[in-house]
């Protein structure tokens, strides 16, 4: 072979070698050249709420009403005959012991009448035992006997009737009470009938307070229970409840409730505005601010506390009340951690870090 030929075939063959000398030498496992980038993830920033631990206490619920004094009864003063006024005894506004005398009227000619009718009883009196004597003897009829005897009892009933008129001349109290009213003077004359009222009497003790309680509490109440009544003078005092309606007004679907209330000095006067108080049964419930109330997405009303493992919890709960440092309210375990700061920036499940009011946090969760 020539040389040239030689020199060609070796110039081939080296920069065959050349080229596949320098990719080998870039080649490198695969195992070497595939990085997998694992970034570490950055621990959550919790968030910091206030908290407060509540126990829950004994609640007495409370039936308020708003009512009206009225009195136990209200008497119409009436002539039981009818005269001309002699006198007067008593005036309005005086206390009244029912047999007291409130006015007298002039006997006029009843004096006389009752004379006659006491000559008269006499006079039958006398025949009748003539005629019962005559009558043993033979001399008189079983029938002139009873006609004396009808004679001496018309006698004896019309000597009743002036009497009683006689005493139907001192016009007394039917009932005890403050005479609220009397119209009527000396020398004025005086008829009976249903519309010739005199005056009125007022019987104020014990007073009457008249209320009325919604459909849906009036199952609530039984007769006999007490309550307390307070006037807006301020007077207060115990009340049972005597009467609850069995039918409910027409116009406010309401229920008419009375209760008695004791008034021996008649300190409370009829028609005042009066709150009753009635006590009903008795609850666990916490006392919150109204600060801290949350509502959830329905509008269901509640709080939010935080549970054993530092998570957020919504807690539906009722109010059953209002007082001076909050609202009672129902629903929540005996025992709870309350977020009272930072409840509107937290929701439900979220992991939280609690401080509590002496700056402590859990530590489970710092």
């Amino acid at each position: 072979m020539r040389f040239s030929h030689l020199l060609a075939v070796a110039v081939v063959v080296g920069a065959a070698g050349w080229i596949l000398s320098g990719n080998l030498g870039d080649e490198v496992p695969a195992a070497e050249t595939v990085t997998v980038a694992q970034q570490e993830e950055e621990p959550a920033v919790l968030t910091r709420v206030r908290v407060s631990v509540s126990r829950a206490e004994d609640y007495s619920l409370e039936l308020t009403l708003t009512g009206q004094t009225a009195a136990e009864r209200v008497v119409a003063v009436r002539a039981q005959t009818y005269g001309r006024v002699e006198s007067v005894e008593v005036e309005p506004g005086d206390f009244v012991e029912a047999g007291t005398v409130i006015a007298r009227l002039a006997p006029d000619d009843r004096l006389e009448r009752l004379e006659r009718a006491k000559a008269s009883v006499r006079q039958y009196e006398i025949e009748y035992e003539a005629s019962s004597e005559l009558a043993e003897g033979g001399w008189r009829t079983e029938a002139a006997v009873a006609q004396a005897l009808a004679s001496l009892q018309r006698a004896r009933a019309e000597l009743a009737t002036i009497r009683m008129d006689i005493g139907r001349t001192r016009i007394v109290a039917p009932i005890s009470g403050m005479l609220e009213t009397l119209d009527v003077e000396a020398g004025e004359i005086v008829f009976t009938g249903a519309g010739n009222a005199l005056g009125e009497i007022v019987d104020l003790d014990p007073v009457t307070v008249v209320a009325h309680i919604s459909e849906a509490r009036v199952k609530t109440l039984r007769t006999g229970d007490e309550g307390t009544v307070t006037t807006v003078t301020g007077e207060t005092a115990p009340a049972i409840l005597r009467f609850i309606a069995s039918t409910a007004d027409p116009q406010t679907r309401t229920f008419r409730v009375e209760l008695d209330v004791a008034n021996p000095g008649h300190r409370i006067r009829a028609g005042m505005t009066a709150s009753v108080r009635l006590p009903l049964e008795t609850i666990p419930s916490h006392l919150i601010p109204p600060s801290i109330l949350s509502l959830a997405d329905d509008g269901t009303l509640g709080v939010k506390i935080v549970d054993d493992g530092d998570r957020v919890r919504f807690v539906a709960v009722e109010i059953v009340a209002a007082g001076a440092g909050g609202y009672h309210v129902a629903g929540l375990p005996g025992t709870v951690t309350l977020i009272t700061v930072g409840q509107e920036f937290v929701v439900d499940g979220e992991t939280v870090i609690p401080v509590h009011a002496d700056g402590s946090a859990d530590p489970a969760a710092s």
